[in-house]
């Protein structure tokens, strides 16, 4: 399997309240939390990374991927391109608040390489990272990083996930949030 990571201009981020097939996203890594009243769990795929957040019958499933992925239409709730900072919030059903926001940073070729070799550091003490190979039309002689830290407490959760893009000396910076809503 070709670990290559796709052009930042051709991701999306998508939210579904159902979970999305395995064998739709390639994962490189993963883990699972569980607490009294919920399920995480965090993966690094191919195209950036997948959240799935369990809450007894409730679901729900952050994806972010290729706009032209196949990824299935229903229960999907969101899908945003990754372009300049945005935010998003939901209520999902009366149990759970989502919110997301995320933001595309260019920087110098020199602070891209501290940042890669900070994600590849903190990776190895906490949370899950994942470095590609360069793609076979890349510029870069190296590949993206992909590095997701994340933060399970007893009523809420944080996922913080960062992505490079050495072609463009981008960085993709996301943090998602999973709140049980007040007397559930």
């Amino acid at each position: 399997m070709l670990f290559v990571r796709p052009r930042i201009a051709e991701l999306g981020l998508h939210l579904f309240q159902r979970s999305v097939h395995p064998e739709l996203l390639e994962t490189c890594a993963v883990r699972q939390f569980e607490r009294e009243h919920y399920v995480l769990q965090t993966s690094i795929t191919t195209a950036g990374h997948a959240i799935v957040f369990y809450l007894g019958d409730l679901l729900l499933t952050e994806v972010c991927a290729g706009l032209d992925q196949d990824l299935p239409q229903f229960g999907r709730l969101v899908t945003q391109t990754l372009d300049a900072g945005q935010c998003d919030e939901r209520l999902i059903g009366d149990r759970l608040r989502w919110s997301s926001r995320f933001q595309l940073e260019n920087v110098a070729a020199t602070v891209f390489v501290t940042i890669q070799q900070q994600l590849d550091e903190q990776g190895e003490c906490e949370g899950l990272v994942h470095r590609f190979r360069p793609g076979s039309a890349s510029r870069a002689a190296v590949g993206g990083v992909s590095y997701v830290n994340f933060q399970a407490f007893a009523r809420h959760a944080i996922v913080r996930a960062f992505h490079t893009f050495p072609d463009t000396l981008m960085v993709c910076k996301t943090e998602s949030r999973f709140m049980l809503v007040d007397g559930r």
